[in-house]
């Protein structure tokens, strides 16, 4: 159910009454306090509220219970931060192997242009790397490991986008139960990944530009 709910955000109660009745709700708003956020993620433990900060809009939809996020919560947070060595390394790699400035990422144009088929090519014998957009996903060709990252960040590389942190985890054989606990669903990653930015398991880096800004530090 979508609501029009003008300049006022709709109170805890009327959202209860709402998801008594519907599956799922959306709104968009003006304004947003992180107090509102909190009170409405605790409010519903077997719902994902997520906010959406480019175009203010906010989603309430059944999900993976806190709970059972929170059982979980060193191994994701362990999860995360093999993520981020793991990008750092490759990247570091790529910017040895062709002479890309991670401060600047000069010479990635280059390398996406002029040295690569499709934006595709090899790192070496066992990394395939395709850079697209904003984004570089690395391959590996031996175990068909996946590390998909965003690259706008330079020069971190570890903040999580909840489908790559979800296909590296389902690629990773050490995390590979891990994804299985959590039905190999990447929406119910994206939860895991809020709350435990809230709860301050993974850390939100508010001062970046993109929505996608929760790291493991």
């Amino acid at each position: 159910m979508i609501i029009d709910n003008g300049k006022l955000l709709p109170t805890l109660a009327a959202l209860q009454f709402l998801l008594q009745r519907h599956t799922s709700i959306q709104f968009t708003y003006p304004t947003i306090s992180d107090e509102y956020l909190s009170t409405l993620t605790y409010a519903f433990p077997n719902h994902h509220v997520s906010h959406s900060v480019w175009d203010r809009s906010l989603a309430i939809y059944p999900s993976v219970a806190s709970e059972k996020i929170r059982q979980k919560k060193a191994e994701l947070f362990q999860c995360a931060a093999a993520f981020r060595a793991d990008a750092h390394n490759l990247m570091q790699h790529m910017a040895t192997t062709f002479g890309i400035d991670l401060r600047t990422l000069d010479g990635l144009h280059e390398l996406k242009y002029k040295k690569s088929q499709k934006q595709r090519g090899a790192l070496n014998a066992e990394w395939n790397y395709h850079l697209h957009g904003a984004e570089c996903r690395f391959t590996n060709s031996a175990i068909g490991q996946i590390v998909e990252i965003i690259i706008i960040t330079k020069p971190e590389f570890g903040y999580l986008d909840s489908y790559f942190f979800y296909q590296y985890m389902a690629t990773t054989p050490q995390f590979k139960p891990l994804a299985a606990y959590f039905d190999n669903d990447h929406l119910q990653i994206a939860k895991a990944i809020d709350l435990l930015a809230l709860e301050g398991v993974l850390t939100r880096v508010k001062e970046l530009s993109i929505y996608r800004n929760v790291i493991a530090l």
